[in-house]
């Protein structure tokens, strides 16, 4: 979740990111930078390196990873899923829908 909408940035293109060595750890970056929630889940072949770790940690935030051998198909096709709700009335109600 990212508050206030719209503030994200091209994180593709972002220079701040260029330390990152893929995609997967500019998009844990970027969601380390962006999200609102303290606890940001990575689910993936293998754990995050420390330094993204580390990265979270500044920002008072932590990493979860779970690894992805232990989703089933099907969360894993909810998890490639998603919706913006759009509208500030629904925000209130967002995290009853996104789990």
């Amino acid at each position: 979740m990212s508050y206030p909408p719209r503030r994200l940035m091209d994180v593709w293109h972002d220079e701040d990111y260029d330390i990152f060595k893929s995609k997967a750890e500019i998009l844990l970056a970027a969601a380390i930078d962006y999200s609102i929630e303290s606890i940001i889940v990575y689910s993936a072949a293998k754990p995050p390196r420390s330094q993204l770790k580390s990265y979270a940690s500044r920002f008072g935030k932590k990493v979860v990873y779970i690894p992805i051998g232990q989703l089933s198909s099907i969360k894993i096709k909810q998890l490639c899923t998603f919706h913006v709700l759009d509208g500030q009335d629904k925000r209130k109600i967002a995290q009853d829908y996104i789990f």
